[in-house]
């Protein structure tokens, strides 16, 4: 894990006075919140893709509608690994703003794991 050693992080702003971004606090913060996520080994389908991420981008706003339209069934995890990979592409392209469920995957990742970046940040 990278370890930050500035105290604080400033902008110089063009009538010579800084704009502190992260206080000390914050730091701290900052530095448990990638302690924790470097810890994270896996996330869950509903930890991946929250109402908030699905709302902004498909036409869905939960993930069980999601799964519900596509016409698969998938009540557990294990379930997602029976549908064939080219008709969910598909589904994926038609209802969502990505052209690849890796994209959506990666997207939903970073939207997650952002969040947990910034959690308690003022």
């Amino acid at each position: 894990m990278a370890h930050v050693h500035l105290l604080k992080i400033r902008v110089y702003l063009s009538h010579h006075s800084y704009f502190t971004i992260l206080e000390n606090s914050n730091i701290d913060q900052f530095k448990k919140n990638l302690e924790e996520i470097s810890n994270t080994n896996q996330l869950r389908f509903d930890e991946f893709f929250k109402t908030e991420f699905l709302s902004e981008y498909t036409s869905f706003t939960f993930l069980d509608d999601m799964f519900e339209k596509s016409g698969f069934k998938v009540e557990a995890a294990d379930d997602s690994k029976a549908i064939p990979d080219q008709e969910w592409e598909d589904f994926i392209i038609a209802n969502t703003s990505f052209e690849r469920w890796e994209d959506m995957q990666k997207a939903a990742a970073v939207a997650v794991l952002s969040k947990r970046m910034h959690l308690g940040l003022k």
